[in-house]
């Protein structure tokens, strides 16, 4: 197995602690999360392109162009949809509802960029459909459901970053995700000021959004970009369930936080039609 591939492997470790980090804080808003979260984010992603390309930081910038900036803005989208269902919903119901992400994703590819799809997808997208609906459907706390039906507007917003990544596949797109940081920083401070939560927040809690941005955003996306570079899609695809898989482990082992039955169950169905998408998508 080659560096590439224990950097795709790796990747979806580092972003499954999301869940379990967001539970160990203390009082910090959703807001303020994402606000710290997006800004570490930004400045880590920066300063590794200027140390990756140097002088040239600036024309790849340039070149990586709007598309880049666009596939920011709906990344930060994904990303806030992400900590805001976080805090309302379940750990296993948020990842697992946001794992249809690529799946939907090979939809609006076939509508937009006109690529094949297999037949397979359709079944796929029954089956990713019928897991949401049991996972969705068996919250009957309000606010829970607010965290589902958030988790699955995220996955509209990574659908359309992913098309938007492929649309711009012959350049490196990693700016996008700096800008994803900028707009996600910006927005959630705005949000910060309407809600009138501010930006104090414990110490404890700012450290540890901070390591959400650097370490579980920042390098959990680097690596998962350089796996790229040779990984075929399929096996990106098929390796970033790792995340779903981790994350709810991780609140279990470490809040106690146990995935209800429905939500196995749910989980399980969606799981398999992801990965009757990527096996299907291998033997084209």
């Amino acid at each position: 197995m080659g560096r590439h591939h224990l950097f795709a492997i790796a990747a979806p470790v580092f972003w499954s602690i999301s869940g379990i980090t967001v539970r160990y804080m203390e009082s910090a808003t959703a807001w303020q999360i994402n606000f710290y979260r997006s800004s570490s984010l930004a400045v880590f992603v920066f300063v590794f392109l200027a140390l990756r390309y140097g002088a040239g930081a600036h024309r790849m910038l340039k070149k990586s162009g709007s598309n880049a900036v666009f596939a920011g803005l709906l990344l930060s989208g994904a990303m806030i949809c992400n900590i805001v269902a976080l805090v309302h919903t379940t750990v296993a119901n948020a990842v697992l509802v946001m794992a249809g992400g690529p799946i939907l994703a090979a939809v609006i590819g076939r509508i937009v960029l006109k690529e094949e799809t297999s037949p397979m997808l359709w079944i796929s997208i029954v089956l990713a459909l019928v897991g949401i609906a049991v996972m969705v459907g068996g919250n009957y706390s309000e606010d829970r459901l607010f965290g589902d039906l958030v988790a699955l507007l995220g996955v509209v917003f990574f659908g359309f970053y992913a098309v938007a990544i492929r649309y711009g596949k012959s350049t490196d797109m990693t700016p996008a995700v700096m800008f994803g940081g900028i707009s996600g920083a910006a927005v959630a401070g705005l949000m910060c000021f309407i809600t009138n939560t501010g930006f104090s927040a414990p110490v404890t809690d700012i450290y540890l959004c901070l390591m959400l941005g650097i370490f579980q955003l920042g390098i959990g996306s680097v690596l998962f970009a350089i796996a790229a570079q040779s990984v075929p899609a399929v096996g990106l695809t098929l390796y970033a369930l790792g995340e779903p898989l981790l994350a709810p482990l991780w609140a279990w082992l470490g809040v106690g936080e146990a995935p209800g039955f429905l939500a196995l169950v749910g989980g399980g169905i969606l799981i398999s039609g992801l990965l009757l998408h990527v096996f299907s998508s291998r033997t084209e």
